[in-house]
């Protein structure tokens, strides 16, 4: 890979990064949107760059390519007026001992070694097969959700939804990580009797009767990214990573809350959705 080809290499990195943000929210299957910023700004750095360093290496081989038009006929095979070698033999010598600021072990310093051509997957990985949002693969191979939070005697004060100025009769719409948390930490009991709405991806239980609406929760980017999911019992199991609009109530458990392995809803009404959000909460 010569000096070109890392230069082109930057550009095609930094336009990857500008396509999945600028024109399309493509970037929102692996990071959070809070991050697009910063991916712009990546992007135009790597293009500038990329192109600063093809324009200097095309200008570097012009100017070589002048001196040697420059250099007279007669010069190239006699020795010069201080006593030295020939060109002839300077030339034969740099062929022998490598050229181009080599270090005189036979080999060229200023070309990068073969692997970095590997540098040109991530590109074509984004513009070709750009990996989507992790959806129930993901929730399937991690086992279950996401443990409950430390018990915390200002609970209440850690959610963030609308359930507690809602009216008993209103179906109050939820991110299922606030379901969640509501079911796992709310001593109140707060979701006891109420009608919610939550929208996820569909992920088949084992026994492939019953299954989860499920959305996954991430911190700064998809790799640490954790399950919340509701075991639904009462409709038939949809297919895998298609989305739906679930109205029901929770299915109150005995004892402890923090004994809940997993968290249940009695639907009232099931609907598909045609134009997914965000896949994260």
């Amino acid at each position: 890979m010569n000096r070109i080809a890392q230069g082109l290499t930057l550009v095609l990195l930094g336009a990857a990064a500008l396509t999945s943000t600028v024109p399309t929210n493509l970037y929102l299957n692996w990071v959070k949107a809070g991050f697009g910023p910063f991916l712009i700004a990546a992007g135009v750095v790597m293009v500038l760059l990329g192109v600063l360093i093809i324009v200097a290496e095309l200008r570097g081989e012009s100017h070589a390519l002048d001196e040697e038009d420059a250099v007279p006929e007669d010069a190239v095979t006699t020795a010069s007026s201080d006593g030295s070698a020939p060109r002839s033999e300077l030339d034969h010598a740099t062929a022998e001992y490598g050229s181009g600021g080599g270090d005189g072990h036979g080999h060229d310093h200023s070309v990068a070694p073969r692997v970095a051509w590997l540098l040109l997957l991530p590109v074509i990985a984004v513009f070709v097969i750009a990996p989507p949002a992790l959806g129930s693969y993901t929730v399937e191979s991690t086992g279950g959700s996401s443990g409950p939070p430390p018990r915390d005697e200002r609970a209440p004060s850690r959610f963030t939804d609308e359930l507690s100025q809602a009216g008993p009769a209103d179906v109050v719409p939820l991110d299922i990580q606030q379901f969640v948390m509501r079911a796992w930490i709310d001593e109140e009991r707060e979701l006891s009797g109420r009608e919610v709405e939550l929208t996820g991806f569909a992920v088949p239980a084992q026994d492939g009767d019953d299954w989860y609406l499920a959305r996954l929760q991430m911190a700064c980017c998809a790799a640490d990214a954790v399950v919340n999911k509701i075991l639904i019992t009462d409709h038939p199991a949809p297919e895998a990573d298609t989305w739906w609009t679930v109205r029901g109530t929770w299915v109150e458990p005995e004892g402890d809350l923090y004994d809940v392995s997993e968290h249940e809803i009695t639907t009232t009404s099931v609907e598909e959705v045609t134009n997914p959000p965000d896949p994260y909460e």
